[in-house]
Protein backbone atom coordinates (compact mmCIF):
# COMPACT_ATOMS: atom_id res chain seq x y z
CA UNK A 1 0.00 0.00 0.00
CA UNK A 2 1.16 3.34 -1.28
CA UNK A 3 1.23 6.10 1.35
CA UNK A 4 1.43 9.43 -0.87
CA UNK A 5 3.44 12.18 0.70
CA UNK A 6 2.29 15.43 2.12
CA UNK A 7 3.45 18.74 0.92
CA UNK A 8 5.53 20.44 4.10
CA UNK A 9 8.12 22.72 4.67
CA UNK A 10 10.73 20.51 5.51
CA UNK A 11 12.85 17.78 3.85
CA UNK A 12 10.88 14.37 5.42
CA UNK A 13 11.40 10.53 4.26
CA UNK A 14 8.08 8.77 4.61
CA UNK A 15 7.57 5.20 5.05
CA UNK A 16 5.46 3.62 2.05
CA UNK A 17 3.94 0.41 3.22
CA UNK A 18 1.68 0.06 5.84
CA UNK A 19 2.47 -3.73 6.04
CA UNK A 20 6.20 -3.21 6.71
CA UNK A 21 4.77 -0.76 9.97
CA UNK A 22 2.39 -3.19 10.94
CA UNK A 23 5.16 -5.73 11.30
CA UNK A 24 7.61 -3.44 12.89
CA UNK A 25 4.52 -2.77 15.63
CA UNK A 26 4.70 -7.04 15.81
CA UNK A 27 8.44 -6.56 16.39
CA UNK A 28 7.89 -4.34 19.53
CA UNK A 29 6.13 -5.22 23.34
CA UNK A 30 3.44 -2.78 22.75
CA UNK A 31 0.00 -4.34 24.07
CA UNK A 32 -3.30 -3.33 24.38
CA UNK A 33 -2.39 -2.11 28.05
CA UNK A 34 0.02 0.40 26.41
CA UNK A 35 0.06 4.67 26.41
CA UNK A 36 2.61 5.12 23.45
CA UNK A 37 3.80 8.62 22.14
CA UNK A 38 4.85 8.97 18.86
CA UNK A 39 6.96 11.93 17.54
CA UNK A 40 5.53 13.30 14.64
CA UNK A 41 2.12 12.22 13.30
CA UNK A 42 3.47 12.46 9.68
CA UNK A 43 0.23 10.75 7.15
CA UNK A 44 -0.42 8.68 10.27
CA UNK A 45 0.33 5.22 9.04
CA UNK A 46 2.68 4.40 12.11
CA UNK A 47 -0.23 6.53 14.53
CA UNK A 48 -3.05 3.77 12.77
CA UNK A 49 -0.86 0.94 13.53
CA UNK A 50 -0.52 1.83 16.59
CA UNK A 51 -3.45 2.54 17.49
CA UNK A 52 -4.90 -0.88 16.78
CA UNK A 53 -2.79 -2.04 19.42
CA UNK A 54 -2.26 -0.20 22.23
CA UNK A 55 -4.38 1.52 24.82
CA UNK A 56 -3.61 5.14 23.46
CA UNK A 57 -1.56 7.02 21.43
CA UNK A 58 -0.47 10.42 21.68
CA UNK A 59 0.88 11.46 18.57
CA UNK A 60 3.02 15.14 19.33
CA UNK A 61 3.00 16.48 15.63
CA UNK A 62 4.82 20.34 15.72
CA UNK A 63 3.17 21.27 12.07
CA UNK A 64 0.02 23.01 12.24
CA UNK A 65 -1.13 21.78 9.06
CA UNK A 66 -0.14 18.09 9.53
CA UNK A 67 -1.98 18.24 13.16
CA UNK A 68 -5.17 19.32 11.71
CA UNK A 69 -5.68 16.91 9.03
CA UNK A 70 -4.63 14.41 11.72
CA UNK A 71 -7.20 15.47 14.04
CA UNK A 72 -9.78 15.12 11.23
CA UNK A 73 -8.34 11.60 10.33
CA UNK A 74 -8.55 10.56 13.73
CA UNK A 75 -11.57 11.92 14.74
CA UNK A 76 -14.01 8.92 15.99
CA UNK A 77 -10.58 6.81 17.10
CA UNK A 78 -11.22 7.45 20.74
CA UNK A 79 -7.94 5.61 21.56
CA UNK A 80 -5.50 8.49 19.51
CA UNK A 81 -4.53 12.12 20.64
CA UNK A 82 -3.10 14.38 18.09
CA UNK A 83 -1.07 17.16 20.04
CA UNK A 84 0.12 20.45 17.90
CA UNK A 85 3.51 20.89 19.54
CA UNK A 86 6.76 21.31 19.05
CA UNK A 87 8.00 18.08 21.01
CA UNK A 88 11.67 19.48 22.45
CA UNK A 89 9.26 21.73 24.06
CA UNK A 90 6.66 19.21 25.17
CA UNK A 91 6.43 17.84 28.95
CA UNK A 92 6.22 14.82 28.56
CA UNK A 93 3.59 13.90 31.09
CA UNK A 94 4.86 12.12 34.21
CA UNK A 95 3.08 9.54 36.49
CA UNK A 96 1.74 7.25 33.96
CA UNK A 97 4.27 4.71 32.35
CA UNK A 98 4.54 5.12 28.82
CA UNK A 99 6.40 3.93 25.54
CA UNK A 100 7.49 5.56 22.75
CA UNK A 101 7.27 4.49 18.74
CA UNK A 102 8.66 7.34 15.68
CA UNK A 103 9.89 7.60 12.94
CA UNK A 104 12.08 10.82 14.55
CA UNK A 105 13.37 13.45 12.73
CA UNK A 106 17.21 12.90 11.79
CA UNK A 107 18.38 16.57 12.18
CA UNK A 108 17.34 16.76 16.26
CA UNK A 109 18.23 13.25 16.74
CA UNK A 110 20.42 13.95 19.91
CA UNK A 111 18.04 16.52 21.45
CA UNK A 112 14.66 13.94 21.01
CA UNK A 113 17.49 11.32 22.58
CA UNK A 114 18.17 13.07 25.37
CA UNK A 115 14.84 14.07 26.37
CA UNK A 116 13.52 10.85 25.96
CA UNK A 117 16.10 8.51 27.89
CA UNK A 118 15.88 11.32 30.98
CA UNK A 119 12.19 10.43 31.36
CA UNK A 120 12.07 7.85 34.04
CA UNK A 121 8.74 7.26 33.46
CA UNK A 122 9.58 6.08 29.47
CA UNK A 123 9.68 1.88 29.87
CA UNK A 124 10.62 1.20 26.60
CA UNK A 125 11.50 3.00 23.37
CA UNK A 126 10.95 2.28 19.07
CA UNK A 127 12.88 4.24 16.94
CA UNK A 128 13.30 4.34 13.50
CA UNK A 129 16.63 6.76 13.01
CA UNK A 130 19.88 7.16 11.63
CA UNK A 131 22.21 3.89 11.64
CA UNK A 132 25.18 6.23 12.34
CA UNK A 133 23.40 7.86 14.96
CA UNK A 134 21.78 4.46 16.39
CA UNK A 135 25.91 3.13 16.85
CA UNK A 136 26.56 5.93 19.10
CA UNK A 137 23.76 5.12 21.39
CA UNK A 138 24.27 1.85 21.29
CA UNK A 139 28.00 0.66 21.85
CA UNK A 140 28.88 -2.72 22.12
CA UNK A 141 28.48 -5.20 20.44
CA UNK A 142 27.68 -2.66 17.80
CA UNK A 143 30.48 -0.24 17.89
CA UNK A 144 33.23 0.61 20.40
CA UNK A 145 31.65 2.48 23.88
CA UNK A 146 31.52 6.32 23.14
CA UNK A 147 30.02 9.44 25.93
CA UNK A 148 26.57 8.53 25.20
CA UNK A 149 26.57 5.54 24.97
CA UNK A 150 28.11 5.38 27.96
CA UNK A 151 26.07 7.67 29.58
CA UNK A 152 22.96 6.07 29.21
CA UNK A 153 24.20 2.22 28.78
CA UNK A 154 23.70 1.91 33.08
CA UNK A 155 19.84 2.44 32.72
CA UNK A 156 18.99 0.80 28.74
CA UNK A 157 19.43 -2.10 26.58
CA UNK A 158 19.87 -1.38 23.37
CA UNK A 159 18.75 -3.67 20.09
CA UNK A 160 18.77 -3.33 16.08
CA UNK A 161 15.71 -4.71 15.22
CA UNK A 162 15.49 -4.51 11.18
CA UNK A 163 17.35 -2.32 8.61
CA UNK A 164 15.71 -0.58 6.10
CA UNK A 165 16.04 -0.65 2.07
CA UNK A 166 16.23 3.15 0.67
CA UNK A 167 12.68 2.08 -1.24
CA UNK A 168 11.01 2.05 1.72
CA UNK A 169 11.05 5.51 2.39
CA UNK A 170 9.61 8.13 0.42
CA UNK A 171 11.81 10.18 -0.71
CA UNK A 172 14.76 7.15 -0.55
CA UNK A 173 17.59 8.63 2.40
CA UNK A 174 21.04 8.54 1.70
CA UNK A 175 21.96 7.73 4.87
CA UNK A 176 21.45 3.76 6.34
CA UNK A 177 18.36 3.77 8.58
CA UNK A 178 17.52 1.56 10.98
CA UNK A 179 14.46 0.25 13.86
CA UNK A 180 15.94 0.58 16.98
CA UNK A 181 14.98 -0.77 20.77
CA UNK A 182 16.16 0.82 23.77
CA UNK A 183 14.60 -0.89 26.90
CA UNK A 184 14.65 0.53 30.26
CA UNK A 185 16.73 -1.79 32.71
CA UNK A 186 14.90 -3.17 35.90
CA UNK A 187 17.95 -3.16 37.63
CA UNK A 188 20.26 -0.07 36.94
CA UNK A 189 23.74 -0.65 36.83
CA UNK A 190 23.96 3.24 38.23
CA UNK A 191 21.99 4.07 41.50
CA UNK A 192 19.45 6.79 40.48
CA UNK A 193 20.88 8.87 43.20
CA UNK A 194 24.15 8.57 41.82
CA UNK A 195 23.23 9.70 38.18
CA UNK A 196 24.60 12.91 37.86
CA UNK A 197 27.83 11.90 39.42
CA UNK A 198 28.64 9.34 37.55
CA UNK A 199 27.74 11.73 34.45
CA UNK A 200 30.03 14.06 35.82
CA UNK A 201 32.96 11.76 35.94
CA UNK A 202 32.47 10.45 32.07
CA UNK A 203 31.89 14.49 31.06
CA UNK A 204 35.06 15.37 32.22
CA UNK A 205 37.64 12.40 31.43
CA UNK A 206 36.35 12.77 27.48
CA UNK A 207 36.97 16.27 27.32
CA UNK A 208 40.04 16.19 29.02
CA UNK A 209 43.26 16.49 26.53
CA UNK A 210 45.12 13.88 25.10
CA UNK A 211 44.37 10.89 24.08
CA UNK A 212 45.25 7.68 26.07
CA UNK A 213 43.82 6.64 29.16
CA UNK A 214 47.17 8.29 31.14
CA UNK A 215 46.81 11.40 29.61
CA UNK A 216 43.07 11.34 30.32
CA UNK A 217 42.61 10.35 33.53
CA UNK A 218 46.18 12.65 34.92
CA UNK A 219 44.34 15.24 37.11
CA UNK A 220 42.08 12.70 38.89
CA UNK A 221 44.32 9.25 39.66
CA UNK A 222 48.29 9.51 40.67
CA UNK A 223 50.31 7.74 38.79
CA UNK A 224 50.23 4.94 41.38
CA UNK A 225 46.71 4.80 41.82
CA UNK A 226 46.53 4.34 37.72
CA UNK A 227 48.96 1.56 37.86
CA UNK A 228 46.92 -0.46 40.22
CA UNK A 229 43.69 0.31 38.50
CA UNK A 230 45.14 -0.58 34.84
CA UNK A 231 46.02 -4.01 36.64
CA UNK A 232 42.84 -4.77 38.77
CA UNK A 233 39.90 -3.94 36.04
CA UNK A 234 42.40 -4.85 32.81
CA UNK A 235 43.67 -2.10 30.62
CA UNK A 236 47.10 -0.37 29.06
CA UNK A 237 47.49 3.33 30.76
CA UNK A 238 48.34 4.01 26.66
CA UNK A 239 44.81 2.53 25.22
CA UNK A 240 42.04 5.05 24.45
CA UNK A 241 38.94 5.88 25.82
CA UNK A 242 37.43 3.61 22.84
CA UNK A 243 39.35 0.54 23.99
CA UNK A 244 37.69 0.03 27.38
CA UNK A 245 34.58 -2.08 27.96
CA UNK A 246 31.44 -1.30 29.47
CA UNK A 247 32.09 -3.15 32.83
CA UNK A 248 35.64 -1.32 33.04
CA UNK A 249 34.07 1.83 32.73
CA UNK A 250 31.52 0.93 35.49
CA UNK A 251 34.79 -0.58 37.43
CA UNK A 252 36.77 2.42 36.86
CA UNK A 253 33.75 4.73 38.31
CA UNK A 254 33.92 3.00 41.19
CA UNK A 255 37.51 3.52 41.84
CA UNK A 256 37.11 6.97 41.07
CA UNK A 257 34.78 7.51 43.77
CA UNK A 258 36.81 5.40 46.55
CA UNK A 259 39.99 6.50 46.21
CA UNK A 260 39.98 10.02 44.40
CA UNK A 261 40.55 12.92 46.98
CA UNK A 262 37.66 15.34 47.68
CA UNK A 263 39.44 18.28 46.15
CA UNK A 264 39.81 16.33 42.85
CA UNK A 265 36.52 15.41 42.20
CA UNK A 266 35.45 19.00 42.71
CA UNK A 267 37.04 19.19 39.44
CA UNK A 268 34.54 16.98 37.97
CA UNK A 269 31.11 18.16 39.98
CA UNK A 270 29.35 20.21 37.03
CA UNK A 271 30.99 18.71 33.58
CA UNK A 272 27.98 17.17 32.24
CA UNK A 273 26.24 20.93 32.73
CA UNK A 274 28.88 22.39 31.52
CA UNK A 275 29.10 20.04 28.54
CA UNK A 276 25.50 20.30 27.78
CA UNK A 277 25.21 23.79 27.61
CA UNK A 278 28.28 23.82 24.78
CA UNK A 279 26.42 20.73 23.16
CA UNK A 280 23.05 22.73 22.71
CA UNK A 281 24.66 26.12 21.80
CA UNK A 282 26.04 24.31 18.56
CA UNK A 283 23.23 22.65 17.97
CA UNK A 284 21.22 25.86 18.24
CA UNK A 285 23.25 27.13 15.48
CA UNK A 286 22.60 23.79 13.75
CA UNK A 287 18.94 23.72 13.73
CA UNK A 288 19.38 28.09 12.86
CA UNK A 289 21.45 27.24 9.61
CA UNK A 290 19.07 24.65 8.68
CA UNK A 291 15.61 27.11 9.28
CA UNK A 292 17.77 29.74 7.16
CA UNK A 293 18.24 28.15 3.97
CA UNK A 294 19.95 24.85 4.55
CA UNK A 295 18.40 21.39 3.42
CA UNK A 296 17.57 19.51 7.01
CA UNK A 297 18.17 15.46 6.94
CA UNK A 298 14.72 15.10 8.41
CA UNK A 299 13.48 11.25 8.76
CA UNK A 300 9.34 11.04 9.34
CA UNK A 301 6.68 8.57 8.36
Amino acid sequence: MMVERLNIRNSQNFLRDINLVRRLVRMSSLTIEDVVFEIGGGKGIITSALASVCKKVISIEADPQIAETLKKKFVSTNNVEIVFSDFLRYVIPTGLRCKFFSNIPFNITAEIMTKVLAASNVEDIYFIMQYEAFLKYAGEPYYSECLKSLIYKPYFETELLHEFEPADFSPAPKARIVFARFRRKNSPDIAVCEIEGYKDFLCFVFEEKGKSLKEKLKRLFSYEQLKRASKNIGFSVEQSLSDLKFAQWLALYELYKKYVSPDKKALVTGANKKLSLAQGKLQKIHRNRHQNGGTPRNGKR
